[in-house]
């Protein structure tokens, strides 16, 4: 008859599963460790990657505002280079308005006698000055003199915006009313030729 030992088979058994649990429980440790330091190493990496973008922004925002400051002193100064110009400019239209506006009286009076020396037979009764504006009355003995007074004062170069405002006959003359404007002739740039007298 055969016998059979049951209890030794099942001892066998429970050796290779406690062996099993045993290294198991061994192992776990060690993955927990791993993954410990595997989640420190990323988190590690991805912070120093942040770090880098946080100073790699800060630095293009400094170049950033210090264009921005040299671009903005550029802009003032411009500004104040307009400012100064545009006020040299309106200097200067003052200045040549004040030249143009300019009436010597002296030379306008010598311009005006020498119209009437030129003109027979007409005489002026008044004359008025205001600025460069001129306005006279007058007598002639005739239409014609008056005329020949009006192609005078144009003749001259200086009187411009000739107007004879009304012509009436009294006591067998022609008194007159006229209104012109004094303006001196420009003087040419050196090497121009002067514009002709009587020119407009």
């Amino acid at each position: 008859m055969i016998k059979v030992n049951l209890a030794g088979k099942a001892k066998k058994k429970t050796a290779k599963a406690g062996t099993k649990i045993a290294r198991q429980s061994s192992m776990t440790p060690i993955l927990l460790l791993l993954i410990v330091l595997g989640s420190a190493a990323f988190g590690y990496w991805w912070y120093s990657d942040l770090t880098g973008q946080s100073q790699n922004l800060d630095s293009q925002i400094q170049s950033a505002q210090a264009q921005k400051a040299a671009l903005e002193a550029v802009i003032k100064q411009d500004q104040v280079y307009e400012t100064r110009k545009k006020a040299l400019e309106n200097r200067v239209k003052i200045i040549e308005g004040l030249q143009r506006n300019q009436v010597s009286p002296v030379v306008a009076l010598d311009v005006l006698s020498e119209a009437i020396d030129k003109t027979q037979y007409v005489w002026l009764s008044s004359l008025d000055q205001s600025n460069a504006i001129f306005s006279m009355n007058g007598i002639g003995t005739s239409l014609l003199a008056i005329a020949d007074f009006y192609s005078n004062l144009q003749a001259t170069g200086y009187f411009k915006n000739i107007d004879v405002m009304n012509a009436q006959d009294a006591q067998g003359n022609f008194t007159f009313s006229l209104r012109c404007e004094f303006s001196p002739p420009r003087i040419s740039a050196p090497g121009t030729p002067a514009a002709p007298a009587g020119a407009n």
